[in-house]
């Protein structure tokens, strides 16, 4: 996967009108290309996104966004029936589309080749694992009541930093930082702010650079195990937006996902052996 880069263009007098145009000749791309980086939402101009035929005054300002581009192996399906599909996130590509990414995420991808597949839950980018989809409309809404209703178990294998002896409970509620977009805060459980949330750990020996845990998740917040991990004084190896130390990749994999099958009811469980350096 390659990083992604940011280009800042200044449109001049001379410059071709039209959006595409002006990428083709400032950045040295493909006409087709050009016009699917803007399909996809990776060039805005003043501030707002722009389409093929945005026009383009001396003046403008484009910021172009290059699309992150993911190996595009074909996507490993740990569960599939009539309704429903589980299949493996790798740690680097998005669950969902951003700005920029759109084609390349793991939803794009499955829509790709089945158009009517829904996400009902998404992975931190640098996190692995197991990711569940809807196959029909009709699955939809029960599997995301399952999910509203605490039935949908989801267990994580995690390296964290620092030696963790016993099984802890985490209950701390989590919050957006307020100086930070990106990310998450802890806050005390009785805390006005922030979402209740739920972590369970339980430690299984060395790791790759720290302790090799087992997580179950009460709740899904957005970066719940991150954050929580951090609060406690234990982030996660890799994590370098949380302050855990440095490895080749975020040490978080979602190994294990067990959900009421929307049809039977029935319990289906799909498990994903953890990469290699997880320890336990």
């Amino acid at each position: 996967m390659s990083a992604m880069r940011k280009h800042v263009l200044r449109v001049a007098v001379g410059d071709p009108p039209t959006v595409t145009e002006l990428l083709a000749a400032r950045l040295a791309l493909p006409l087709d290309r050009a016009r699917e980086w803007v399909r996809i939402g990776a060039v805005q101009a003043d501030g707002r996104r722009a389409v093929e035929a945005t026009h383009l005054p001396p003046g403008t300002r484009v910021v172009v966004r290059e699309p992150v581009v993911v190996a595009t192996a074909p996507l490993v399906v740990a569960w599939r029936d009539e309704l429903t599909l589980v299949v493996e996130k790798p740690a680097g590509m998005l669950a969902q589309p951003s700005e920029g990414e759109a084609a390349s995420s793991l939803e794009a991808r499955v829509r790709d080749e089945l158009p009517s597949a829904r996400m009902l839950h998404r992975l931190d980018r640098d996190a692995s694992g197991l990711v569940l989809f809807a196959l029909r409309p009709e699955a939809f809404a029960p599997l995301q009541r399952s999910i509203e209703e605490g039935l949908v178990e989801r267990t994580y294998a995690a390296v964290a930093s620092g030696e963790i002896a016993e099984p802890r409970e985490i209950r701390l509620r989590i919050a957006r930082d307020p100086s930070d977009a990106r990310r998450r805060v802890a806050l005390p459980e009785n805390a006005p702010g922030g979402r209740a949330a739920l972590t369970r750990l339980a430690p299984l020996g060395p790791g790759a650079g720290g302790t090799a845990l087992r997580v179950e998740l009460g709740t899904g917040r957005t970066h719940q195990i991150r954050v929580h991990l951090l609060a406690i004084g234990h982030p996660l190896v890799g994590d370098g937006l949380y302050g855990g130390p440095p490895a080749a990749r975020l040490m978080l994999h979602a190994a294990r996902l067990v959900f009421p099958h929307p049809a039977t009811g029935g319990r289906v469980a799909v498990e994903s052996p953890a990469p290699e350096g997880f320890g336990g």
